[in-house]
């Protein structure tokens, strides 16, 4: 997590906690001692507000009756103002789930069923939930083996991404949001995108109460680490066009001030980590919001876009096919924005070893297939866009914990001042 790990990722002297939170070494130390036993935490993704909480989404690694053991937990800490709306929160967790608490530090170390904001953690961690959830989504859960549910990504208090498995039956890819009408906007998008011709996953069920829907799984490889490059990012740049044929009917076309304010939000985040950035990142946002304003007022394509489109949304099957996956934030909007979001993961946010020559080649192809489909947004546009997500992706190896984050976030702030200094040299940049 930090370079060294007992040293805190960042500092916040308001959270008397943070530092059991935030240092990999003391969040082991504190667990083996309260349990009892050896443990090993791997960090996997913090959600901080400064001045009031930190919330980190850990595997905690243990032996339970002789076996080795990982499950999925939080380690959170808050600010003596906060400390009334938390202890509230804590009263109400479910059985078992609190493993240490240090009232004196206001921290605490739960397993997911402590993220009181995804209501499907907490009943899956009751004996009966399992069953309880494949019944919900409109399966069986037959005698013997019952369901076992996996997980794969925790965003807390946001998202929650597992599979359900049964035996017999395909795999179930589960996705929990925070709210039930996130839940069904997202249901919404499953089913909008999957009447088009594009490759997606398809809707299997859903449950309100619980906020979670469940979709197809997506069997291959994604797209970042095919071995197949060349072919590969061909058929993806034809599946993404012809998602973009897709009329999108039940998509939202947000208003685009969403888009600005993601980036101004980004950036100030950015200046809070890394004060001696601030000045250079609030300057580039503010150039980025003033390129895309104008861009804005340009005549454009509106038609069915992913949102959030990279080359881990793209899983390629054994028979070569794609799969768009990952659907929650589609909306109608202009193609240039999921172009531009790509061309940022692979070139300002790309953190993957290729040189510029071989990240250059991987979008080539990709257009190549995408023309085979439909005309490209101008290359002006895509640019400008990719500039605004890869600002708007900088702060994500601190919220991913990457030990080397400072290094990352001023790295990827600095490639997109650079490629904005390429795409608009006489604008406010």
């Amino acid at each position: 997590m930090p370079i060294a790990d007992d040293t805190p990722i960042v500092e916040d002297e308001t959270l008397r906690g943070g530092h059991l939170v935030l240092s990999r070494g003391q969040l082991q130390d504190w667990l083996s001692d309260t349990l009892g036993t050896p443990c090993r935490v791997e960090p996997r993704r913090l959600r901080y507000k400064p001045g009031t909480s930190v919330v980190l989404a850990f595997d905690l690694s243990l032996e339970h009756d002789g076996e080795p053991a990982t499950q999925a937990c939080l380690a959170s800490a808050w600010s003596d103002h906060a400390a009334p709306k938390m202890s509230k929160a804590r009263r109400r967790l479910p059985p078992d789930a609190r493993l240490a608490h240090d009232p004196a530090r206001h921290a605490l170390v739960t397993t997911a069923a402590g993220d009181r904001a995804l209501p499907l953690l907490g009943r899956l961690a009751r004996p009966d939930g399992p069953g309880r959830l494949l019944e919900r989504l409109g399966g069986n859960a037959e005698e013997g083996d019952g369901p076992r549910i996996r997980s794969i990504r925790h965003n807390p208090g946001r998202r929650w991404v597992g599979t359900l498995e049964q035996p017999g039956e395909p795999t179930r890819l589960l996705r929990a949001y925070d709210s039930t009408a996130t839940m069904t906007y997202a249901a919404a998008c499953y089913r909008s995108l999957a009447r088009g011709p594009a490759p997606t996953p398809h809707l299997l069920g859903r449950s309100r109460s619980w906020s979670v829907l469940a979709v197809t799984w997506a069997e291959g490889v994604d797209l970042a680490g095919h071995p197949d490059a060349g072919t590969a990012w061909e058929a993806a740049g034809r599946a993404l066009a012809t998602l973009h044929e897709s009329r999108g009917h039940g998509l939202h076309r947000p208003d685009g001030r969403r888009d600005l304010d993601a980036v101004r939000a980004t950036a100030q985040q950015v200046a809070v980590l890394l004060p001696e950035l601030a000045p250079e990142v609030l300057h580039l946002a503010d150039a980025v919001v003033h390129e895309l304003r104008v861009l804005r007022r340009l005549p454009h394509t509106v038609c069915a876009v992913h949102g959030d489109f990279s080359p881990d949304q793209v899983v390629i099957g054994p028979d070569g096919r794609p799969t768009v996956i990952d659907l929650d934030a589609a909306r109608r909007g202009a193609p240039e924005q999921d172009l531009g979001c790509l061309a940022a993961s692979t070139t300002i946010c790309a953190d993957d070893g290729a040189d510029a020559a071989r990240r250059a080649q991987r979008l080539a192809d990709f257009m190549t297939g995408y023309s085979d489909v439909r005309r490209p947004p101008a290359d002006r546009a895509v640019a400008l866009h990719a500039v605004a997500f890869g600002l708007r992706k900088a702060a994500d190896p601190f919220r991913e914990c990457a030990p080397d984050w400072r290094e990352q976030v001023t790295r990827r702030v600095r490639a997109a001042g650079r490629a904005l200094a390429d795409v608009a040299p006489t604008g406010r940049s």
